[in-house]
């Protein structure tokens, strides 16, 4: 087993180094040491190596699956195509649907304004914005295509909601109303959905591990590259790319994800020679 790791270090070597040098180029200035006291801003707690690995690796991949998953669940001779291209919404919205834009799109503005007043706007990127954002635009325009599309694959990636409500992380948060409104825009995310359901306004596709898949792969996509990207760009923990949340969540269930990934990733660095 020994040799043929070595053989692997020998030829994986300089393929790492060049995408080490091409994230140190890309990103911005960075720590080494993590500040656990604050959220916003990013270090090297993962070495940059591993970053140029599963920013090209990953990307590829996500790339790759939900391209061929696309096809397998809403390729032109499917049944979800039929059912996307014949439901047409044939009630308008109620007095509640409107009630449910008007809080999502309330919330989201508010969450705007305290980035903004951070200088953190790109932190609106964080899928559960994002997702915010979707639904806005899915109740807005319920007929259109690429609406019916986006809904059904949110269905399926809200765990971030979940996961943010059972384990909030509120470092930092010391503007007004903004813990309130954290609350506030995760319940809407995952209330409005389940209304948009049962109102007959919006198709609901059949369950299917394709479409699942799809969903999976689709929101993978956006973590990396998209997500990796910006971060690296901007030296911002968009998402946790740079670090999880401090040891004392490390008890929630996202954090157990999160710390796994991270353990799991040092034990292949130290075996393939990932880090320094």
């Amino acid at each position: 087993m020994a040799p043929v790791i070595s053989l692997l270090r020998n030829v994986w070597d300089p393929v790492a180094n060049r995408l080490e040098r091409l994230v140190r180029k890309i990103a911005v200035e960075l720590p080494i040491d993590n500040d656990w006291s604050q959220s916003i801003k990013g270090s090297w707690y993962v070495h940059p190596r591993q970053h140029a690995i599963e920013i090209v690796f990953l990307s590829s991949a996500f790339a790759s699956a939900a391209s061929y998953f696309f096809m397998r669940a809403l390729g032109p001779d499917t049944l979800n195509f039929k059912l996307l291209t014949s439901f047409i919404p044939t009630t308008p919205a109620s007095w509640t649907e409107k009630l449910l834009l008007g809080s999502l799109i309330g919330s989201l503005g508010l969450t705007l304004t305290h980035k903004l007043i951070r200088g953190t706007g790109l932190f609106m990127l964080q899928p559960c914005h994002m997702g915010a954002l979707l639904l806005i635009s899915v109740m807005s325009a319920p007929e259109k295509l690429v609406s019916k599309i986006l809904f059904n694959i949110y269905l399926h990636t809200q765990w971030g909601g979940y996961a943010a409500l059972a384990f909030p992380d509120l470092r930092g948060h010391d503007l007004f109303l903004e813990t309130f409104n954290f609350f506030a825009e995760h319940a809407l995310i995952l209330v409005a959905p389940i209304y948009m359901i049962y109102s007959g306004r919006y198709l609901v596709l059949p369950a299917s591990p394709n479409m699942a898949l799809l969903s999976f792969f689709v929101y993978g996509f956006f973590h990396s590259p998209l997500l990796h990207t910006c971060a690296l760009r901007s030296g911002l923990n968009l998402n946790y790319l740079f670090a999880p949340p401090p040891s004392k969540y490390k008890h929630g269930f996202i954090s157990i994800c999160f710390w796994s990934n991270f353990e799991i990733w040092m034990n292949l660095s130290n075996i393939f020679g990932f880090s320094e």
